[in-house]
């Protein structure tokens, strides 16, 4: 596995000295991406304010209709701003149900108007990054979890406290 972590496509976490490396490909609608996010996010979170973990997220536009109102919303988030990319992604999980809910044209209002977010100047450009690594890294699932060059999705989706113990 080989993703880019160029801030321009990637928001990164952590420390880079940080002995253990994580990428997680995710997409801010998916309901598989929220059920692991959010049981996994305190470890998470906990690994890299210790220095035991640096993380990679890319947010990935994957082409499947029950997915389109979080491709819009990937399209909000802003690489250039990691702490305000990181609330947003926080809070679009926490409450990600009236997005899935959204009629496909109200998402931009409804993403502007809850999150007082605006579209990303860049988003097209990162889409088109992301889509390319993706396909170049044979990965097919959200959430995908990259830990140590190992991809882990679907049924062997590991949680944060397993992939430390290991």
């Amino acid at each position: 596995m080989t993703f880019k972590v160029d801030p321009q496509t990637t928001l990164t976490y952590g420390n880079p000295q940080a002995p253990h490396e994580l990428t997680l490909i995710l997409n801010l609608g998916c309901v598989d991406t929220r059920d692991w996010w959010q049981p996994n996010q305190a470890a998470l979170f906990a690994a890299i304010d210790q220095g035991k973990l640096q993380v990679h997220v890319k947010l990935w536009n994957k082409v499947k209709p029950t997915l389109l109102n979080g491709n819009v919303s990937n399209g909000y988030v802003d690489y250039q701003h990691p702490a305000a990319a990181l609330r947003l992604i926080k809070a679009v999980f926490q409450n990600q149900d009236p997005l899935r809910a959204a009629d496909l044209a109200a998402v931009p209002a409804y993403l502007e108007r809850t999150y007082q977010v605006t579209p990303y100047a860049q988003a097209e450009t990162v889409r088109q990054r992301i889509d390319r690594e993706v396909a170049a890294n044979g990965i097919t699932s959200l959430p995908t979890v990259i830990y140590q060059g190992q991809a882990y999705a679907d049924e062997t989706l590991p949680t944060i406290d397993e992939l430390l113990t290991e």
